[in-house]
Parts: structure tokens; C-alpha cells; sequence
């Protein structure tokens, strides 16, 4: 009798392992769906903020969950392209948005950008004589979002007339945490 209860004991470990294995399967798989995905950076757009060839969990829970906010960086859809980019909000829905001689303007105030590298944006100002190209005023709509690379002199974002403000919709994930190069590991963003 002891010998069969050592047995069906052993079994019932078993199957309590695999039902624990398959359960944690699940949740990772729940997850990988609908909060992280996992995407590599293609381009220079967001540099030095995010470098080419950087791998990231994007954080798609985070764009449902919580406000889009001035200088949170998002993953957008592009109407035309089935590319996911990476950008970062400058414009909120209503506002009114300028670029002039290197310096942001919301509502014709003055709004500084502390997430630019200075040493990196000094550098590109000496060699074009301009980091930031002037981009006349614009008023968003009220689902409009203006978004622009960190590299502005490599980016093609809403300033271009070809890809304009993007929609609430389009945007897709918020934040993001780079993962490989793993010494280099961090979380991205800076939403204000």
C-alpha cells in the first residue's frame, strides 16, 4: 500500500509541475501580447537617445493606461508604411507648435527640451550650422499629436508634410526598455 501512494504521489507532483509550467506559459504569453513587445531600433532617428540596432520591450499597456505626455517617447503606426517608428511627443492635442532658430515654441512660449544631448546637439549645430530646421506654426487638431525625432537633422517625423501630426490611434506603445546591449539596459522615457 505505502509503495502505490509513493507512486500516485510522484504522478500527482508531476502533473502539478506541468500545470504550474503551462500557467506561467500563459501568463508570459498574455504578456508578450498585450503589454510588451519586443522590437529592434532601425536608424538613427532617435539618436542619441536610442541607438541603431538597440533591441527594446515596447510597453503597449502603458499607451492605454495612462496620458500621452509632452516628451513621453511612443511608437507610432504610419499610415503609409507598416514599419512601427519611434518618436518623441512635442505637440499636444490643440496646441499651437513652432520651431525657430533651434528653439521649441507652444503656444508662442518658449519651451525648453532637457532630454537633447547638448555635447551631441552643439556638435551637429557647428557642423549644419542648425540642429533643428524652423518649422512654421501649426495648430494640432483635437486628436493630433506632433512627433519628432531626437535626431532632428536624421528624422523623418511630423514635420515632414509627407507624414504630418499623427493620431491617438496610431500610437501604440509608450515607453520602452532596452534590453540588448545588455550593458547598456535601461528604461526610456521622459514624459513631463
Amino acid at each position: 500500500m505505502q509503495k502505490k501512494k509513493t507512486k500516485w504521489d510522484r504522478f500527482y507532483q508531476v502533473i502539478d509541475t506541468v500545470r504550474m509550467f503551462a500557467v506561467c506559459m500563459l501568463i508570459v504569453l498574455l504578456m508578450f501580447t498585450f503589454v510588451l513587445r519586443g522590437k529592434t531600433i532601425v536608424g538613427e532617428s532617435m539618436y542619441p537617445t536610442l541607438k541603431d540596432g538597440e533591441q527594446v520591450f515596447i510597453n503597449v499597456a502603458a499607451s492605454y493606461l495612462s496620458d500621452i505626455k509632452r516628451f513621453d517617447i511612443v511608437v507610432v503606426k504610419h499610415a503609409s508604411d507598416d514599419d512601427l517608428w519611434v518618436k518623441r511627443v512635442i505637440g499636444l492635442p490643440n496646441e499651437t507648435v513652432e520651431y525657430k532658430d533651434n528653439k521649441l515654441f507652444i503656444n508662442d512660449l518658449e519651451v525648453k527640451e532637457p532630454f537633447l544631448d547638448n555635447t551631441y546637439r552643439k556638435r551637429i549645430e557647428k557642423e549644419k550650422g542648425m540642429f533643428t530646421a524652423d518649422y512654421p506654426k501649426h495648430t494640432l487638431k483635437a486628436d493630433e499629436y506632433l512627433l519628432v525625432g531626437d535626431n532632428r537633422v536624421n528624422s523623418l517625423d511630423s514635420r515632414s508634410e509627407s507624414v504630418g501630426p499623427f493620431k491617438r490611434s496610431q500610437i501604440l506603445a509608450k515607453g520602452m526598455f532596452v534590453y540588448y546591449p545588455f550593458e547598456q539596459a535601461r528604461y526610456v522615457n521622459y514624459g513631463k
